[in-house]
């Protein structure tokens, strides 16, 4: 399942999961990300699904990383069915995932059509003219269209334009959906797991486009530990990172793609998504009362930004939120930068 960036691809998945659990069928999740320590997979282990993640690049780059993580799954849980979710700005899976593995693995595994998850919240997002061009690539090649958050009215109002302009790409299926309510999922879900990928979408892709719609992008990953003097409210803490990153990042005219934050206490976790400019925050995780003196985070951003101008805007905004004396924030990894250009392993 591809799509791009806080298209709510995780959400998605994750209740696919759970539905395939409720069906007997054991279940088993790639994640993949330029970088390392994802949200993502730290959410699907809470939910206790077997995950692997493939890190340092999106699955093209990174296909024998991704064949092993297949392989680990299958030693690990034996799955059923295998959800894989590529990096946000991946595009080019036809060619460079899925005739692979069917031409390599075919006796192993049965492929579902590709599906791309759409946010019909995106087109009123600014993006540089090589981002649009990643984002209408990955629905050139989709031979099945998720249109996601159908829980929100303007989603299910702008999701009828989106539909008729997807309706262009000729022959495609198309199923509204909503992650949050389940509406719509089983029936996504009945007609993937009954077909098979034709592997018969061929994109003409400008490699150079490519490389530059993924360079515009500032990638963040971060995680660290906050301590105070008295307990504070984790979920408010959550809150007021992304509503403050909202602020700080839209002063400088930076569009977000995505905004990720998974927090931990001794007692609860939370995890909430910010993916759109002054937009909603999404929480998977939104525990009452989650009062403690310490919490550990990990943070995700992916924002149309320079990585220099993106990882001061973060660092500040967090020392903002949690000022010394009273707090006292340890990073324990903090990354961020401009991914290199895709140079796949295999292009059938």
């Amino acid at each position: 399942v591809g799509g791009f960036l806080g298209a709510g691809k995780t959400t998605l998945l994750l209740t696919t999961a759970q539905r395939l659990a409720a069906r007997g069928l054991r279940v088993g999740l790639v994640t993949n990300d330029q970088g390392e320590n994802l949200v993502d997979t730290a959410l699907a282990r809470r939910n206790q699904l077997a995950v692997v993640e493939v890190s340092g690049g999106c699955f093209c780059c990174r296909y024998p990383d991704m064949v092993k993580a297949l392989m680990e799954l299958h030693r690990q849980a034996s799955p059923d069915v295998i959800l894989a979710e590529p990096v946000g700005s991946c595009t080019d899976l036809m060619a460079t995932v899925i005739r692979p593995l069917l031409h390599q693995h075919a006796r192993r595994f049965r492929l579902a059509p590709l599906t791309i998850a759409v946010d019909p919240l995106r087109a009123q997002d600014r993006f540089l003219p090589e981002i649009d061009y990643l984002i209408q690539q990955q629905v050139a090649e989709a031979e099945v269209v998720v249109l996601t958050k159908q829980d929100l009215p303007a989603a299910i109002e702008h999701g009828k334009t989106t539909t008729s302009q997807l309706m262009r790409h000729g022959d495609l299926r198309i199923f509204p959906l909503s992650a949050k309510t389940g509406v719509g999922i089983d029936a996504w879900l009945d007609s993937v797991l009954n077909t098979t990928t034709a592997a018969d979408r061929k994109l003409d892709v400008d490699y150079s486009i490519y490389a530059a719609g993924e360079a515009a992008l500032g990638w963040l990953n971060a995680s660290g530990k906050v301590s105070a003097s008295q307990p504070f409210s984790a979920t408010n803490w959550v809150q007021y990172l992304l509503q403050m990153l909202d602020r700080s990042l839209s002063l400088h005219q930076s569009v977000i793609a995505h905004i990720k934050v998974y927090a931990s206490t001794p007692e609860t976790d939370c995890k909430a998504s910010l993916m759109h400019a002054q937009g909603p925050i999404g929480w998977d995780l939104r525990p009452d009362n989650a009062y403690s003196s310490e919490l550990t985070f990990t943070l995700n951003a992916r924002v149309q930004a320079a990585p220099e101008l993106l990882a001061s805007t973060v660092r500040s905004v967090l020392h903002e939120l949690s000022p010394h004396p009273d707090f006292d924030i340890q990073f324990t990894s903090f990354e961020c930068f401009q991914p290199e250009a895709p140079n796949p392993t295999h292009r059938i």
